[in-house]
């Protein structure tokens, strides 16, 4: 087994023990590609969620709708509001911090499920406020429990 199939295969292991999903699809590859491996993977267990504001390129929603479309992904579109928090719009250095709070807030409004980012190891290393976040909000990483 090649590197890549075996790190595939701890990926699936991995999705396979957290049971249903919500997964956070910004419309990069880390989360577009944990949600195509998710939906084969324990499709009946994974609901994508994408949110849509102007911070969000609207190149983005497209590719994560088409994404969606062609694979049968159940997908929601949600408003996460970070335009309505104060913090947010103050644009501070840490400002992902108050983006991806709102973020999961607001998909914990809409499931119970388990919620899931794409972010992996070499996110680990850089200045990335939003896994504070993701922490408050028990966020799991896939990539980061499969060691990729």
């Amino acid at each position: 087994m090649s590197a890549t199939e075996h790190a595939l295969h701890r990926l699936e292991q991995t999705l396979r023990q957290i049971g249903p999903m919500a997964i956070a699809v910004s419309g990069g590859v880390d989360s577009l590609t944990l949600a195509h491996v998710a939906h084969r993977s324990v499709p009946a267990n994974s609901t994508m969620f994408h949110a849509v504001s102007p911070a969000v390129p609207g190149d983005a929603t497209a590719r994560v709708k088409r994404h969606a479309e062609q694979a049968g992904w159940q997908l929601q579109l949600i408003n996460a509001g970070e335009y309505a928090d104060p913090d947010y719009r103050r644009n501070p250095v840490n400002r992902c911090f108050y983006c991806k709070t709102n973020l999961y807030a607001t998909i914990a409004q809409h499931t119970q499920q388990c919620m899931v980012s794409g972010a992996n190891l070499d996110d680990l290393g850089d200045y990335r406020p939003g896994l504070r976040a993701a922490e408050n909000y028990k966020v799991r990483h896939p990539f980061v429990e499969a060691d990729i």
